[in-house]
């Protein structure tokens, strides 16, 4: 199993094809920290492993449909199982939350509508929620559908990150505006004591919230 998750991240797929090939079951194995190596192939930014490893799944779980934009698999599970659409994954992330982290709006918008709570935190020390990973990704259009369906603008995930910290960091003055215009706090601390205008300076955008407070 090393091997394949090695060449999963290192883009070697030939591998994982060779590998495939004369045991298909291993497309149903699972990493160490009990994650399909279809997700794990997502987290690898590996769409190449990803198509190959599909070939060999006849059914997807919700958080694997998740992870690669299946939308008839969300579908198809959620109709057979609707109270599976809080579960968490087993490294502690909702569909909702993976939907957001990977740029699903599609499925964001679908998850949404048949009862995803936007408020969530990961199961994990990182406390992440949905908002929180539309805003890592600087996807204006999910963190905007998030918003209008109730999630918390100041939530705090590790190390007391907000969301308005991350679109600062990154220097996205669009989505800092769309966090405040729906309550963000421009003074907010991290643990660490710095505000998303520290973070804003910090990484090269010291005029981000001229204009916006």
């Amino acid at each position: 199993m090393k091997a394949i998750l090695e060449s999963i991240q290192k883009g070697e797929t030939d591998y994982l094809a060779s590998r495939l090939s004369s045991n298909p079951e291993l497309a149903k194995e699972k990493t160490e920290s009990g994650i399909y190596l279809i997700q794990f192939a997502a987290y690898c930014k590996n769409q190449q492993a990803i198509d190959i490893l599909k070939e060999y799944l006849s059914d997807l779980t919700l958080h694997e449909s998740a992870c690669i934009g299946e939308l008839d698999g969300i579908k198809n599970t959620l109709s057979k199982n609707p109270e599976l659409i809080n579960d968490f994954s087993a490294d502690g992330f909702t569909p909702l939350g993976l939907a957001s982290y990977f740029g699903h709006i599609e499925l964001v918008r679908l998850l949404l509508t048949h009862g995803a709570i936007p408020n969530i935190p990961s199961n994990n020390s990182f406390r992440v929620t949905p908002l929180h990973s539309a805003c890592a990704i600087s996807n204006y259009e999910i963190a905007e559908r998030l918003l209008k369906n109730g999630a918390e603008v100041n939530a705090k995930q590790q190390n007391g990150v907000t969301p308005l910290h991350s679109a600062a960091h990154h220097g996205k003055k669009e989505l800092v505006k769309l966090l405040l215009k729906y309550g963000a706090d421009p003074n907010a601390k991290m643990d660490n004591g710095k505000s998303p205008m520290d973070l804003g300076r910090e990484s090269g955008f010291p005029d981000l919230f001229e204009d916006l407070e």
